[in-house]
């Protein structure tokens, strides 16, 4: 009886799409293009097209720093549901100037909508800011199962046979060729961030949203619905009715395993499907007379109908199994309506991706970058001067006091050779001169052997004869600029502990270095630390 009326509405869902009139095919021709529809990244450099980038940051940000941006739009109503900062489509396209189609990237040749933006701490960066991208389109055809199903109607006898992680559909993104850029290897690991990472994926949940029953594959862990039910834990709520019909209806959990698939493998993966708690979906009609394009107000991403439909006949998988069941999964159709279907059946492939947006940006950083590794970082003081760091290297303008760009975080007693290796830049493009003005390496030969770097000392960066850019370097501690800390700097700081007017005219560079305690201005206390540090009894990088 289930099984007839599942099959009787996908037929009715299907016979609607054909009876409708005709949309127009959805080809993103309309979307906003980033940086002109360029592809973002050139696979044989290995590189991103810094024009894309910078229009990408451009759109999304303007000068505000992309982080702070998070932090000042995300959907609260959707943290509230999932602990995410999500910023979702509907801010997005507002921002890009399109409400209906937002902003389109060009990837991999492939054409991808802005789906949201939220923060990440990830392995390499806290506090990453993440753009998630939706393939506009369709590409080949996939199932979950590539096998018959039961239809006696004993649901029990399907148990995992919609469970994304073990599924021939996420098989197929992960090893076929025409994904391989975005399944693994040097642009994946690099620059795509895993699920798992990803707050709302982690807490996905529908209570809060619709009928408020959680779906299969929607989240990687146990729903907060899960209830117990006559003496069963189950983390998908099924109707009772169907429990009661059909018997015990055993749960998936976060470690439930399949032909040796966890549940929530899907988490380490770099390309995955959607679900529909994240694209949202309508069963309603489009109003093609009116034009609306019905924005789902019970998803995480909040995209409008012209982002959820694509071109072609065929429907497209998404990753939710349905509540009541194990031989069904969720699908959009090509008008952005949803219906549900046997696993066995062939579906369109329309994957997502989530892009590291902090290191594409921090990748084609102009000017002088340093390495992630490294631990350098730009700095500034503020109006009441106080000492501050930018995780965001590329964002080193907005550091900038009167033009000057500091870079600090740098140990005492390090290396002029161990500096320059730590530039992402091409030594043959930089130049280190001291805080004498003497040269001390000019394009990858050490004038100067054995030197260490110190306060005051620069970094100047050409392009042939052009000088591109140029950063002055802070060692905290190191006051008088040998790059050490001795005893000449406990006497300089307390001269400075009683001296304003002294501090006020040192360069940006040298207050930031004095500025032990960082409560915006030298006390003699800042002297006694310097002392301990000399002595072994403290380290500095505990004060950066």
């Amino acid at each position: 009886m289930l099984v007839f009326a599942l099959v009787l509405l996908f037929a009715i869902a299907t016979l609607i799409y054909a009876l409708q009139p005709v949309f127009a095919l959805t080809t993103s021709n309309g979307a906003v293009q980033a940086g002109g529809g360029a592809d973002l990244w050139n696979n044989v450099t290995n590189t991103f097209n810094p024009n894309v980038v910078n229009d990408i940051k451009s759109k999304l940000f303007g000068t505000i720093n992309p982080a702070t941006y998070v932090e000042n739009n995300y959907d609260k109503e959707e943290f509230n549901l999932s602990k995410g900062k999500v910023v979702t489509a509907r801010t997005i396209n507002s921002k890009v100037g399109n409400a209906e189609e937002g902003m389109v990237v060009t990837l991999g040749g492939k054409q991808w909508s802005v789906t949201s933006l939220t923060l990440a701490d990830t392995p390499n960066n806290k506090n990453s800011v993440i753009m998630t991208l939706y393939l506009t389109q369709n590409e080949g055809l996939s199932e979950y199962l590539d096998t018959t199903i039961d239809i006696s109607g004993n649901d029990i006898n399907n148990f995992g046979k919609n469970m994304y992680s073990s599924s021939t559909i996420r098989n197929t993104l992960l090893t076929a060729e025409n994904w391989s850029m975005f399944s693994s290897g040097y642009f994946a690991q690099n620059y795509l961030v895993q699920p798992k990472y990803i707050n709302y994926q982690s807490n996905l949940t529908r209570k809060g949203r619709d009928d408020g029953a959680d779906l299969k594959n929607d989240t990687l862990g146990n729903p907060e619905s899960q209830k117990n039910y006559e003496g069963y834990n189950y983390g998908w709520q099924p109707n009772e009715g169907f429990f009661e019909e059909y018997g015990q209806h055993i749960p998936y959990s976060s470690d439930t395993t399949i032909n040796g698939y966890r549940y929530n493998d899907w988490g380490e993966d770099y390309i995955w499907l959607p679900s529909m708690t994240e694209t949202g979906a309508y069963e309603k009609n489009v109003d093609n007379a009116s034009g609306s394009s019905y924005l789902s107000d019970d998803c995480v991403w909040k995209l409008t109908q012209f982002q959820r439909k694509h071109s072609g006949g065929n429907w497209s998988w998404l990753r939710s199994g349905t509540n009541y069941g194990y031989n069904d999964a969720y699908l959009l159709s090509p008008v952005g309506s949803y219906s549900s279907n046997f696993v066995s059946v062939s579906y369109g492939v329309r994957p997502a991706i989530h892009l590291n947006l902090s290191a594409a940006m921090q990748g084609v950083a102009n000017g002088i970058t340093p390495t992630k590794e490294s631990g350098y970082d730009y700095q500034t003081i503020d109006k009441n001067n106080v000492r501050q760091n930018f995780g965001a290297l590329n964002n080193k303008h907005i550091a900038s006091v009167n033009g000057r760009n500091v870079l600090g975080k740098i140990l005492p007693n390090t290396k002029l050779s161990t500096f320059v290796a730590n530039l992402e830049n091409s030594k043959s493009t930089i130049k280190v001169y001291d805080s004498k003005n003497n040269l001390i390496y000019d394009k990858g030969v050490e004038v100067v052997a054995n030197q260490i770097i110190g306060t005051g000392y620069r970094v100047e960066l050409y392009n042939g004869t052009t000088k591109e850019d140029i950063v002055y370097l802070s060692v905290l501690g190191d006051i008088n600029g040998d790059g050490r800390i001795t005893a000449s700097d406990c006497i300089y700081l307390r001269e400075l502990a009683s001296n304003k007017a002294l501090f006020d005219s040192l360069q940006l560079e040298t207050k930031l270095a004095s500025l032990i305690i960082n409560k915006g201005k030298v006390t003699s206390a800042d002297s006694e630390i310097i002392l301990n540090v000399i002595e072994h009894k403290l380290s500095i990088d505990i004060f950066y």
